[in-house]
């Protein structure tokens, strides 16, 4: 890859962050099934993300950003489906900072609610087509509110970066970490640290980067070596669907994570149900995208130790639906 090593999050950052962070987001489960085991012909280590008040991984990373600013800004806006715009209201507010989330009219309205009930004014806007962002910025210049871009902040990254030093403090031995790619930030941070740690505690180990192939914008940019935007997104997965990447973010990804598996929808539902039905855990489309690209891909990962990372549990009702389907 031609990315340069500097672009990698350092050690010295991910535990920095690890140190801001409210303790309510770290040290997550990671757990084994044997039946989970069994039906994918691997051993899968599961760092489970949705035990926390945001019910994703996103809280570890907007939590270690509010913590970084001094000073504080009166104000912060973004663009979020859900996810990265709760753990930002919820980091915001216990700051007494005021966010604005621009969110997509396809959001899942039970993310909507969340983040208002957070603390933040949520706007309806089109971040697939880029006009989210364009207004966001827009907001923050008018406003003089800080403008936060998941994917675009180191120390946003370096936050997510926190599951890896988790897994390897854990003493989780695996071949293969498997990591939904949105934004990038997940993806690098837990790369960075496995990367760093590569000659010593996890020599050998290949970061897995997963995509929804409805929404194929990072893998690629991740081939080009450039961001490519994808207007056409359409993917169940609504915490991949990635329309226009940050440039810094491909190369960044480019620097720590190995090859890059796309998933299609119906293999997210059926990894999903797998994940309930094996182990009792209930994931979000994104959140069951890395165990998909196991079962996709299965004799890729026969017999490897494997640690995927479910990234968070807040579904809809209709996706809540599709799990109870046999």
């Amino acid at each position: 890859m031609d990315a340069q090593p500097e672009t990698m999050i350092t050690p010295q950052e991910i535990l920095a962050a690890r140190a801001a962070i409210d303790p309510v987001f770290l040290d997550s489960p990671a757990m084994r099934h044997g039946a989970l085991d069994a039906a994918l012909g691997c051993a899968v280590t599961l760092k489970v993300e949705s035990l926390n008040p945001v019910r994703s991984f996103k809280g570890r990373g907007t939590e270690a950003l509010l913590a970084s600013l001094d000073p504080l800004p009166a104000s912060v806006v973004a663009t979020s489906s859900g996810n990265f715009g709760q753990g930002l209201a919820r980091a915001a507010a216990r700051r007494g900072v005021a966010a604005t989330i621009l969110a997509p009219s396809w959001a899942n309205p039970l993310k909507l609610d969340a983040m208002r009930r957070l603390g933040a004014t949520v706007r309806l806007a089109d971040p697939a087509d880029g006009a989210g962002k364009d207004l966001a910025r827009r907001i923050a210049a008018e406003t003089g509110a800080l403008f936060v871009e998941d994917g675009g902040h180191r120390i946003i990254t370096a936050g997510a970066g926190v599951i890896g030093q988790e897994l390897t403090a854990g003493g989780h031995e695996v071949d293969d970490v498997i990591v939904q790619i949105g934004d990038g930030a997940l993806a690098t941070g837990i790369g960075s640290w496995f990367k760093a740690q590569g000659r010593s505690a996890s020599p050998g180990v290949r970061i897995i980067g997963v995509v929804a192939r409805g929404a194929p914008a990072m893998a690629q940019s991740f081939a080009a070596g450039r961001a490519i935007d994808t207007p056409d997104v359409d993917t169940i997965a609504d915490g991949m669907a990635i329309a226009r990447p940050v440039s810094s973010a491909v190369a960044q990804l480019r620097a720590c994570v190995d090859e890059i598996l796309l998933v299609d929808d119906d293999a997210i539902v059926e990894a999903a149900r797998l994940l309930l039905r094996t182990a009792g855990v209930l994931a979000e489309p994104s959140g069951a995208a890395g165990l998909a690209a196991v079962m996709t891909h299965r004799a890729r990962f026969a017999g490897r130790r494997v640690a995927a990372v479910v990234t968070g549990s807040n579904l809809d009702a209709a996706f809540q639906a599709k799990l109870l389907v046999a």
